[in-house]
């Protein structure tokens, strides 16, 4: 059934558009992609299989620990852009991780607080300095680590 399906598109809201697209296009190196005329500030970005992120202004309440997953060309390079942003955040899932399929993944806050999945294809080389930076959870077992299970805005799993 839904093996046929495509995620045509994700929507985020920021709370100031410049600021956004200056994350996810400056930063990130997301592409944009032609916006419709809207009765409120959007723009969207494109993906190479036809997906999108649908970013809108509005000041809305976000959450903790939901999220959206970008698949990238190089991790290497987003992790050292990210980290010298200083946009990491390991508090909702845990620090930066190996995977057991050995897939990385990193957890990062757009500048509206948005939790933002950004993980390495399956077989993707990974600078090995990355794995000694102390946002990195390295494990014996090659499981993914702990994420302490409490939300620091009172909540718990």
């Amino acid at each position: 059934m839904s093996e046929n399906w495509v995620l045509q598109h994700v929507n985020i809201l920021v709370d100031d558009l410049e600021e956004g697209i200056a994350f996810y296009n400056g930063l990130l190196g997301a592409a944009l992609d032609e916006t419709p005329k809207l009765d409120f500030p959007a723009q969207f970005f494109k993906f190479a299989n036809g997906a999108q992120i649908h970013m809108n202004e509005f000041k809305d309440r976000r959450p903790y620990r939901a999220h959206f997953c970008i698949v990238v060309d190089d991790f290497n390079a987003i992790f050292r852009r990210v980290k010298e942003a200083g946009v990491i955040d390991n508090e909702p899932w845990g620090k930066v991780c190996q995977l057991p399929t050995g897939t990385m993944q990193m957890f990062l806050r757009d500048p509206a607080g948005n939790l933002v999945e950004i993980a390495s294809r399956k077989g993707d080389a990974i600078d090995p300095d990355i794995f000694t930076d102390e946002l990195v959870q390295i494990t014996t077992d090659n499981q993914l680590s702990e994420s302490g299970g409490n939300d620091p805005r009172g909540g718990t799993l």
